[in-house]
């Protein structure tokens, strides 16, 4: 598919600026727990690889201290994980597990719902960005299962992937994951059960486009991330684009909080640092 009313929307700082905001208060949270709770020094606490040591090993020793701050600490521990380990997982992995993954079915969900927003799931559009939210949707639609491990406690744990029906955005209910919402758990998830997945500076996209641009497919999954790799924007892949100026085979893209079926990639990584990261996840391989 071409197209050329393809959009960069600049309102797409304002997601970029709120998340990296949220990551910092999480952080400084965090710290505060580990300083006030469990004595460690402040020194000591800023540093997130301990950080990260222990509190997975107090969610390991199911510690009740940790209760107090759990939704802080595994989007936290998401985002923290090691690239190499990520690396590592997904590459052992079947070529064909998702071979049944329907990317005809994938797009015409995006068309239908990119902006007319499903009423039968929650949305989290005010209060904390449906971008991960509709990408989840869209997966689900072209037939992605959900993970699901029969313990309603364990909704934030990223190794489930679920929204059921009646679910609303209020976590208490159990009814949605962490992973289905939120962008950093969402990659936890998904880097794992993804047939492919790829990590690109923005410089790496940039000067290869073209040949990148065809080995992306309908229905496949890009996230926009800091150069530290985290995650902020989520989106899914509805079309490609000949770009007249650029004379690039652009990716076209759709999300939710910025409302579109048509956002350019190539575009939107000019508008960032060079060493900005892309991540790109082939559901299955292939069209």
């Amino acid at each position: 598919m071409f197209d050329d009313k393809i959009i960069v929307d600049n309102t797409d700082r304002e997601i970029h600026d709120e998340v990296f905001i949220q990551s910092i208060d999480r952080k400084e949270r965090i710290i505060r727990f580990l300083t006030s709770k469990l004595g460690i020094d402040y020194a000591s606490a800023r540093d997130e690889k301990l950080a990260s040591q222990v509190l997975i090993q107090l969610l390991r020793e199911e510690n009740p201290l940790v209760n107090e701050i759990i939704e802080d600490a595994d989007i936290f521990l998401s985002e923290s994980e090691d690239e190499d380990s990520e690396m590592t997982a997904f590459e052992s992995r079947d070529e064909r597990a998702n071979s049944f993954y329907d990317r005809i079915k994938a797009k015409a969900y995006i068309d239908a719902y990119w902006k007319n927003y499903n009423p039968e799931y929650p949305s989290f559009h005010h209060g904390g960005g449906d971008c991960a939210n509709f990408v989840s949707q869209v997966l689900y639609a072209g037939g992605m299962f959900w993970a699901d491990d029969k313990n309603p406690a364990n909704h934030k744990k990223s190794s489930n992937w679920y929204c059921k029906p009646g679910a609303t955005n209020k976590d208490n209910e159990k009814r949605i994951t962490f992973s289905w919402k939120i962008a950093a758990v969402f990659k936890a998830h998904w880097v794992k059960r993804a047939e492919a997945h790829r990590i690109y500076s923005y410089l790496e996209m940039v000067q290869n486009m073209d040949e990148i641009s065809r080995e992306v497919f309908l229905g496949d999954i890009v996230q926009f991330c800091y150069s530290s790799g985290v995650p902020y924007h989520t989106l899914a892949v509805t079309g490609y684009n000949m770009d007249p100026e650029y004379k690039v085979r652009d990716i076209v893209l759709a999300s939710h909080d910025i409302d579109s079926n048509n956002r350019s990639l190539y575009r939107t990584m000019l508008e960032y640092p060079s060493d900005y990261k892309l991540r790109v996840y082939n559901i299955k391989i292939g069209e």
